[in-house]
C-alpha cells in the first residue's frame, strides 16, 4: 500500500467488519446526551477514558476530524522524524555496549560500571521526559530530547576519565531515555485509524539505529583501538571517541531537522485533554487547509460536549507550582488504574516491559560465555563480531514490518502478534544454545533480531495505544522505567555469572520470555478494532 497517496475518508472500517458512517456533527452522533452514543462505543476504545466521558466525546470528534482529513505528506515526515526517535534510543543503549570494552581498557575499569550508570540516565529519562509530555505537552519535549543527546553525546566522546566519562554518558542517555515516550504518542495522536498499523512498523526504526552505531562500531573500532588493558594511552585508542562524535553528529542533524524542517504542532488531543479546545481545532483546521483536505469539525462542537471534569489539566493553570506538579503526576497515575480492566491491562503493560527488560539483555550476555564453555568460538576478530552484529540488526529492521503486516489480520490482531514474537523468540533464542561457529552465530543473531523485534515493535505500539490520552506519556514512560530498571540488573548479574560460570541464568531468561506469549494473550485490550482515544 502506498501510504502517500491521497485518499477520500467516506467511511470508518472498523477490524470487525462493521461500516460505521463519519459523524462530525455532534448532535447527530448523540455525543451530547449523558452517557456515551452507540457509534462512539463502537468506534472508539472508550473504556479507557471511563472516568472522563466528556473527554471520551471529544476525543470521538476529534478522531473523526483526523479521519476525515487522512493521511497526509505531514504524516508521511512524521513517520520518519519520529521514527528516527526510536533509531536515537537504540543507538545510545547499543552505543555503549559496543564502546565499553575499550572505555574500560583505557581508563583501568573491571566492573561495568559505565553500563551501570547507562541505565540510570536511561531510566531516570524515562520518567522525566514521560511524565513531563502529559505535564508541559509533547511538543517542547519532542523538539528539545534529541538536541540535548547530541550535546551531551560529544562531550562523552572528549572526557579523559571513566568518573566524567560516567556523568556525561548518563545525561546524554537521560536526554535520549524518554524521547521514545513521545515518539510513540505524538505519531499515535496524529495518525488515522485506517493507518494505525504503522505505529507499529515505525519500530523497525529500532533496527536502523542499531544498524547505525554497529556500522560506525564497525569502522572504527577494529582500526582505531588499543588491543588489551596493559598498554591503551589515548593516543593508540581513539576508536571510541570517534564512534561517540560521529553518532552525536547524526542525531544533532536529526534534531535540527525536528526543529526548522519538520515543526511539529502540539497534538490534538493533548490540547483537548488539557482543556485548550480552540488550539486543537485550530490545528486540525491548518493541517487540513494545508493539504487541501476536509476537516468539518468546529470549535462550537467540542465546547458543546462541556468542560472536562477533571480539574487536573497541566501546570500551565497555576504556573510551575511543584505541588500542583505532585498532584497531577498522582492523578495521571489514577488514571492508570481509574477501574478493574485498566488497571489489569496497565499492571500486565508493566510485567511485560518489566520482563523483556532483563530477560532478553541477561540472555544474550549470557549466551556467549556458555557457547563458550561448550567449545563454541563465535568471532575470529574484532572485525567478524561487529560484521555479524551489523548483518543481524540490519535483518531485525524487518521484524517490525512483519508485525504490521500481522496486525492487519483480524483475527490476529495486536495480541496474538506479540504471542507469536514472544514464542519465536523463546524457540530461536534456545537453538542459539547449539552454535559453535562464527558462521551459526550470524545467522541465529539475525534470525533472534528479526523475531524479538516483532515482539518488541507491537509492544512498543500496543503500549500507548491502550493508554488514556491524559496519561499517555506517564504510562508510556512508566513501562519504559520498567523495562530500564529490570535491565540495569543485567550487568551486575552478568558481573558474577562470569566468575562463577553458571548457565541457569540462561535458561530461565529464556523461559520469561517465553512467558510474555500468555502474558500479551491475558492483555485486555484489542486496538486492532478500535481507535485509540
Amino acid at each position: 500500500m502506498n501510504f502517500l497517496s491521497a485518499f477520500t475518508f467516506e467511511k470508518l472500517s472498523v477490524m470487525s467488519g462493521e461500516k460505521i458512517p463519519v459523524v462530525v456533527n455532534a448532535n447527530e452522533s448523540g455525543s451530547l446526551e449523558s452517557g456515551l452514543s452507540p457509534e462512539v462505543s463502537k468506534i472508539d476504545m472508550t473504556a479507557v477514558e471511563k472516568g472522563d466521558p466528556v473527554l471520551a466525546k471529544k476525543m470521538f470528534l476529534i478522531n473523526n476530524a483526523i479521519d476525515e482529513i487522512g493521511f497526509t505528506w505531514y504524516h508521511a515526515k512524521l513517520f520518519c522524524i519520529a521514527g528516527y526517535g526510536y533509531s536515537v534510543d537504540s543507538q545510545m543503549e547499543m552505543i555503549q555496549s559496543s564502546v565499553h570494552t575499550y572505555v574500560a581498557y583505557q581508563f583501568g575499569a573491571t566492573y561495568p560500571i559505565d553500563t551501570q550508570i547507562s541505565y540510570v540516565g536511561l531510566l531516570v529519562g524515562s520518567i522525566f521526559w514521560g511524565f513531563g509530555g502529559d505535564l508541559i505537552g509533547r511538543k517542547v519535549c519532542f523538539n528539545s530530547s534529541l538536541l540535548l543527546t547530541a550535546l551531551f553525546g560529544f562531550l562523552t566522546g572528549g572526557m579523559s576519565s571513566m568518573s566524567t566519562y560516567c556523568i556525561f554518558m548518563a545525561l546524554a542517555n537521560f536526554s535520549a531515555g524518554g524521547n521514545l515516550a513521545m515518539d510513540v504518542a505524538v505519531f499515535l495522536e496524529y495518525l488515522p485509524f485506517k493507518y494505525q498499523y504503522m505505529n507499529t512498523i515505525m519500530a523497525a526504526w529500532w533496527g536502523v539505529g542499531q544498524t547505525i552505531t554497529n556500522v560506525l562500531a564497525w569502522a572504527f573500532l577494529p582500526n582505531f583501538s588499543c588491543s588489551g588493558p596493559d598498554y591503551c594511552p589515548s593516543s593508540i585508542n581513539r576508536g571510541w571517541r570517534y564512534t561517540w562524535y560521529v553518532n552525536s553528529a547524526v542525531v544533532l542533524a536529526s534534531g535540527l531537522l525536528r526543529l526548522f524542517w519538520f515543526k511539529l504542532e502540539e497534538t490534538p488531543k493533548f490540547l483537548v485533554s488539557v482543556g485548550r479546545d480552540a488550539e486543537a481545532v485550530d490545528n486540525l483546521q491548518r493541517l487540513a487547509k494545508k493539504y487541501n483536505r476536509k476537516c468539518s469539525l468546529t470549535l462550537e462542537q467540542l465546547e458543546a460536549c462541556g468542560p472536562i471534569t477533571s480539574e487536573f489539566y497541566s501546570v500551565e493553570n497555576d504556573g510551575f507550582n511543584y505541588k500542583k506538579i505532585l498532584n497531577i503526576v498522582r492523578h495521571h497515575c489514577k488514571i492508570l488504574y481509574q477501574d478493574k480492566i485498566n488497571g489489569w491491562s496497565t499492571s500486565l503493560i508493566l510485567i511485560s516491559w518489566l520482563f523483556i527488560g532483563i530477560s532478553y539483555s541477561i540472555f544474550y550476555n549470557f549466551l556467549y560465555i556458555y557457547i563458550a564453555q561448550h567449545g563454541g568460538d563465535t568471532g575470529t576478530s574484532t572485525y567478524i563480531v561487529y560484521r555479524n552484529s551489523s548483518v543481524a540488526n540490519f535483518v531485525g529492521i524487518f521484524g517490525p514490518v512483519l508485525a504490521g503486516y500481522m496486525c492487519l489480520i483480524p483475527k490476529v490482531g495486536r495480541r496474538l502478534t506479540m504471542s507469536f514474537g514472544a514464542l519465536a523468540s523463546m524457540a530461536i533464542l534456545f537453538g542459539y544454545t547449539t552454535v559453535r561457529t562464527a558462521a551459526g552465530d550470524a545467522g541465529f543473531s539475525s534470525a533472534t533480531y528479526f523475531f524479538i523485534n516483532v515482539y518488541y515493535g507491537c509492544l512498543y505500539a500496543y503500549t500507548p495505544e491502550v493508554l488514556p490520552a491524559q496519561a499517555r506519556g506517564t504510562g508510556v514512560g512508566l513501562a519504559l522505567f520498567a523495562a530500564r530498571v529490570s535491565g540495569s540488573f543485567s550487568p551486575v548479574t552478568y558481573y558474577f555469572g562470569e566468575q562463577s560460570g553458571s548457565s541457569v541464568p540462561i535458561w530461565v531468561c529464556g523461559g520469561v520470555i517465553g512467558s510474555l506469549a500468555i502474558v500479551s494473550a491475558l492483555l485486555p485490550f484489542e486496538p486492532s478494532k478500535h481507535r485509540s482515544v
